[in-house]
């Protein structure tokens, strides 16, 4: 499969809060632009010398606007994998670490998927994220932001709701809370944070409590982590109406348990969560 990709390289690297999150982009070889894409759209990424027993491409959700495709932003983090002291890497995210260079090769065949917001007609569009899985839903408040500024108007409302063990570990923080600031826009961004408790920088400005567990607050739902869910006291408001299906489809990408778990709260409501007209729309992430 690897011949049948597109040579690029890494154009930036940033490290997020660790060493073991990055945001990156990458640029063609050719210096051409890439193809078009919607906003939520994955490409898949690969390197030459990735290890022989795992040469397999791995599928990353696209951060960047479809606006501009002259470079490919990506979120990322480092997996470790076996032993106690985490020391062995992923075959591929080991390979892309190696890689952080700017100018260092990297292969890409896109886009694909079909977790954008054409799946639904309904005008609010909760997204629900762990970790990197909150890639896609930055494209689509980045592109329904463009669409704002040049119309002055809305098509959606957008809430994002992204959850991490730690604060430091909200990538894309700087950028949202902007975005969520500017009122005009309808776009509300809602960070919480699953280890409150063991985290320095934590302070009640960011909810605390699983992803899934805000969702089940919402839904007068007891929580199922250890954590009792609390939402940062300015974002209250923002919460009502996310309740019906009727008004609000969910979008959510990331850990398969939070997804589980929060379908399983949503079919009993009314949530259609199979089929064309599905009102839950999942991408698993890991």
């Amino acid at each position: 499969m690897r011949d049948r990709m597109e040579e690029a390289y890494i154009s930036h690297w940033e490290t997020v809060g660790s060493n073991d999150l990055a945001i990156f982009r990458i640029a063609r070889s050719d210096d051409q632009l890439f193809w078009d894409f919607k906003a939520g759209q994955y490409a898949q990424l690969a390197f030459w010398d990735q290890p022989e027993y795992d040469p397999r491409p791995r599928q990353f959700s696209i951060a960047s606007t479809p606006s501009n495709n002259s470079e490919l932003e990506f979120y990322a983090v480092l997996v470790r994998e076996g032993g106690e002291d985490g020391k062995s890497l992923g075959s591929f995210t080991g390979t892309l670490w190696n890689h952080q260079a700017i100018g260092s090769k990297i292969l890409v065949m896109g886009p694909a998927g079909r977790f954008d917001l054409t799946r639904t007609d309904l005008k609010q569009v909760v997204c629900v994220a762990t970790g990197t899985g909150l890639a896609p839903f930055v494209s689509m408040v980045r592109e329904q932001h463009e669409l704002y500024r040049k119309t002055k108007s809305f098509d959606r409302q957008i809430t994002i709701i992204h959850g991490v063990s730690y604060s430091n570990e909200l990538g894309y923080r700087d950028e949202l809370e902007s975005l969520s600031a500017d009122n005009d826009f309808g776009f509300t961004y809602i960070p919480t944070v699953s280890r409150p408790d063991q985290d320095a920088d934590y302070n009640d400005s960011i909810s605390c409590g699983r992803a899934n567990d805000l969702v089940r607050l919402l839904l007068n739902e007891s929580h199922s982590g250890r954590i009792t869910p609390v939402p940062a006291k300015s974002i209250n408001n923002a919460l009502v109406g996310l309740d019906n299906p009727q008004q609000a489809a969910y979008y959510l990408c990331g850990n398969p348990e939070m997804i589980a778990d929060i379908t399983s709260v949503l079919e009993p409501r009314g949530y259609q969560i199979k089929g064309r007209g599905a009102q839950v729309i999942t991408e698993d992430y890991w």
